[in-house]
């Protein structure tokens, strides 16, 4: 789960805004809870130059029902350079109240993780294509159409007994084939 800076709007006065933890860290995207104490608001949230370059909110304005909490998340792009340093300005009742946050973009400690959750551990089963029986019913058939073929070629080209044998083989691999993939 990403990171969470945590914003507090009306708390005490109309459009007042506080945010913690301040200064505020993070290894990749993170998230921005608007908890509102109050009347709903207009907020509106950007980065200055420095950190626009690595981390971007998805939405610049936002509307915060009454007594209501929205979550914002703020996507951090790609490894690059790190660390980024930056300001993250929050405003609102249209720019009455203002709030800059200082945020540090580090590298991350493990760079090469893998986000886990429950689903992990589920089994789960192949679903069937509705298209027909894909290429695992392919693979036997194909293996065993064109050991026919070339038992036909031997008994035109050689003599029958070869033709029957490769004929025996070619029946032989094609069922040994759907045994093994089923």
């Amino acid at each position: 789960m990403p990171l969470t800076l945590t914003v507090d709007l009306n708390d005490g006065r109309a459009h007042a805004l506080a945010a913690s933890p301040v200064p505020f860290e993070a290894d990749g995207t993170f998230d921005i809870e608007i908890r509102n104490h109050g009347a709903g608001s207009h907020v509106h949230i950007h980065t200055d130059e420095a950190l626009s370059r690595v981390a971007r909110p998805e939405s610049g304005n936002y509307y915060v029902p009454p007594e209501s909490r929205e979550r914002i998340a703020v996507a951090v792009g790609e490894p690059g350079l790190r660390p980024v340093e930056g300001t993250l300005r929050i405003a609102a009742g249209y720019g009455a109240e203002r709030l800059e946050i200082p945020v540090r973009i580090v590298e991350r400690d493990t760079p090469n993780t893998v986000d886990v959750d429950e689903s992990l551990g589920e089994v789960t089963t192949p679903e069937q294509s509705d298209t027909g029986p894909g290429l695992r019913a392919f693979v036997p058939a194909a293996v065993a159409v064109v050991g026919l073929a070339l038992a036909v070629l031997a008994v035109l080209l050689l003599n029958e007994i070869v033709g029957v044998i490769v004929g025996v083989l070619a029946v032989c691999c094609g069922v040994a084939a759907w045994y093994a993939l089923r």
